[in-house]
């Protein structure tokens, strides 16, 4: 599992009796699940419509306080969406940013970008943008809980999970000669995909819904395969 928040990702610490209440009201992981060790856990913030906004790791730092570390330089919008529905709770937050590190706790690697493609991690800024949503990358087997209640978005979610499909998927890709991201284009001439990360002959990228790979597919008029 790939964690990339960037050089210096941000860092929130929530703290207090209704922390972990709180959290689990705006988040798609379950936080419980990481309190009382080191453990740390990917999940996702979204809007009401289920839609991406941010994708974060949570950690436990104590019986009453979580770590939440997001994507460099976001540290401040996040607190702002996230205080936004912090009316009665008993908690506080502080920005610890350079001040806590991923270090502390049971982080994965990080891979390199041919590593991360060949695993078919996504990434932030290419497979991963705000407003998507998230079972399109595959982030309902790593990122939502679908047994731990209700959280902002969590209807659209649910309903996704229950009609069993998405508008598009993340698909790792083979290339038959070197191509840069952009639009995939089948037999028709009609779009029905986007490379969106590549390494050498091989990438990821989106493929609409219904395509199987058994058409041609074409990215600059050079042939693309799914990668098994």
């Amino acid at each position: 599992m790939q964690m990339d928040l960037g050089e210096t990702p941000g860092v929130l610490e929530f703290t207090g009796p209704d922390a972990v209440r709180f959290l689990n009201g705006q988040v798609t992981q379950d936080v419980r699940l990481v309190m009382g060790g080191t453990k740390v856990l990917p999940s996702c913030v979204t809007d009401a419509k289920g839609k991406l906004q941010f994708r974060i790791w949570l950690a436990g730092a104590g019986p009453e306080a979580v770590v939440v570390f997001c994507q460099e330089g976001a540290a401040e919008d996040l607190e702002a969406r996230l205080t936004r529905y912090l009316i009665a709770d008993d908690v506080e937050v502080k920005d610890r940013t350079r001040e806590i590190s991923t270090r502390d706790f049971d982080f994965p690697d990080t891979l390199d970008e041919e590593a991360r493609i060949k695993a078919g991690f996504p990434k932030w800024g290419a497979e991963l943008k705000e407003g998507m949503l998230p079972p399109e990358a595959g982030l309902d087997t790593t990122d939502i809980s679908y047994n731990k209640g209700c959280y902002i978005g969590q209807e659209v979610i649910s309903r996704i999970k229950s009609a069993g499909k998405v508008n598009r998927t993340l698909t790792k890709l083979n290339f038959e000669a070197e191509v840069t991201p952009g639009e995939i284009l089948n037999g028709e001439g009609k779009v029905c995909g986007e490379v969106t990360s590549v390494s050498g002959n091989i990438g990821l990228g989106y493929l609409k819904r219904n395509v199987d790979g058994s058409g041609e597919l074409l990215r600059d008029g050079v042939v693309v395969t799914i990668r098994g």
